[in-house]
């Protein structure tokens, strides 16, 4: 595991001065009964109980391809850290330059003056190496690139913030479609959909 000590500290500080919004109150508890003749409380637990065994062993591998023979990957375990979208059948033009940082539930870049953007992928060109934490993204004329934790990144792409659109982090998740949804522990006031990668040569 390489050293995230200090995208650890940029996030920690972040959440600190974004503070926290004040929960709402825990909903009151209801006390379920049942006035069905000759069913108790712990019939009814019973069969649910075994109507849930059931649902897992139909969700059991098969080995025959059948549905149900084996749940596909979840998004933690393909994409790791990065937020995800569907494909897309362009991208914007502008660039975002910065310190890429990779933290294990996030993955955002440090511009200057200390302005930090959730950074968001594209599903059909990006992939997480969880072995080597790299990103790789592939450009639209086919190169790829790889990107660790503290590499100075030059981004195409677009994106927006709180200032300039008025739509808060929690708001802009929820209008958003996604393959992997950003953590809320991510810097959501900035966000950056990622086109390319741009390079000198």
């Amino acid at each position: 595991m390489m050293d995230r000590s200090r995208a650890d500290r940029i996030l920690a500080d972040w959440d600190s001065l974004s503070g926290q919004a004040p929960r709402p109150a825990m909903p009151r508890q209801t006390v379920v009964t049942t006035s069905l003749p000759g069913i108790s409380i712990v019939g009814i637990a019973v069969l649910v109980l075994a109507i849930a065994v059931a649902g897992v062993w139909f969700g059991l591998p098969r080995g025959d391809g059948s549905p149900g023979a084996g749940a596909s990957a979840s998004p933690t375990e393909t994409w790791g850290p990065l937020a995800v979208v569907p494909a897309s059948g362009g991208v914007d033009e502008a660039l975002a330059t910065g310190t890429l940082h990779i933290t294990d539930t996030c993955v955002f870049l440090e511009e200057a003056g200390d302005d930090l953007s959730v950074l968001v992928w594209p599903a059909d060109r990006t992939t997480w190496d969880p072995d080597q934490q790299a990103i790789t993204l592939e450009n639209l004329n086919g190169s790829t690139l790889s990107m660790r934790d503290g590499d100075r990144v030059r981004l195409g792409g677009g994106g927006d913030s709180v200032t300039e659109s008025g739509v808060s982090g929690e708001e802009w998740v929820a209008r958003t479609e996604w393959v992997a949804t950003p953590a809320s522990s991510c810097p959501m006031d900035a966000r950056w959909f990622v086109g390319e990668v741009v390079t000198d040569g």
